[in-house]
């Protein structure tokens, strides 16, 4: 999970990529429906979605001006290679909202841990782009754009099409991140704080159209 103040590179660009992998294992799962986990392919998704993913990297590499080497971490990472998707990596995406149990694998459970994993990855990248914009990113209006747009993408890829759910994202990510940065108690830099209230302003009115 983001903070306000992981400044190095290589620390912004892995709290992107973070919620990202979570972000492909959970499409993959919601993609196959009823299929037993064991026979998701995660490689056949990503491959079906090259397009989106192409898109969202090339935009998170503008919104942190990231190098070459910094945009490999992806390959390192390894989430958009074919790999098992188990019971226990949905419980981990999804907060433990399960407890883990000889049931965790049961279509029910399955359902439960993609909808509030997929919440809570999304949120969890709004927060490491935004945090990522308020360390590299020079013009708070283009940057914003770019981070609806990986938004609007990545929810697309969990099953969640249409303009309201960025909206809704953003509203959660409001409520869950934006008191820890901005309370006066909190340690963030204060250029850090205004840099976080400028963005949650900018996005609010492309959001709403005010």
């Amino acid at each position: 999970m983001a903070n306000s103040f992981t400044s190095s590179e290589t620390s912004l660009a892995r709290e992107v990529f973070g919620p990202l992998g979570g972000i492909v294992e959970l499409g993959a799962v919601a993609a196959a429906r009823q299929q037993p986990l064991r026979q998701v392919s995660v490689g056949d998704f990503v491959e079906r979605h090259r397009s989106e993913l192409d898109q969202i990297l090339i935009a998170v590499r503008e919104v942190g001006d990231f190098h070459d080497e910094t945009m490999a971490i992806v390959d390192d990472l390894g989430w958009h290679r074919e790999h098992e998707i188990t019971a226990p990596s949905l419980l981990l995406w999804s907060a433990c909202i399960d407890e883990f149990s000889p049931r965790l694998d049961e279509p029910s459970a399955v359902r439960r841990m993609v909808r509030v994993g997929s919440d809570l990855q999304l949120v969890n990248l709004m927060q490491a782009l935004v945090g990522t914009a308020s360390h590299r990113a020079h013009n708070v209006e283009s940057t914003s754009e770019l981070i609806i747009k990986v938004t609007g993408l990545a929810a697309a890829l969990v099953g969640i099409d249409g303009e309201r759910p960025v909206f809704d994202i953003f509203r959660m990510w409001r409520v869950a991140f934006l008191p820890q940065v901005l309370i006066p108690s909190s340690k963030s830099p204060e250029e850090i704080k205004r840099k976080f209230r400028r963005y949650a302003h900018v996005l609010e009115k492309m959001l709403i159209g005010e």
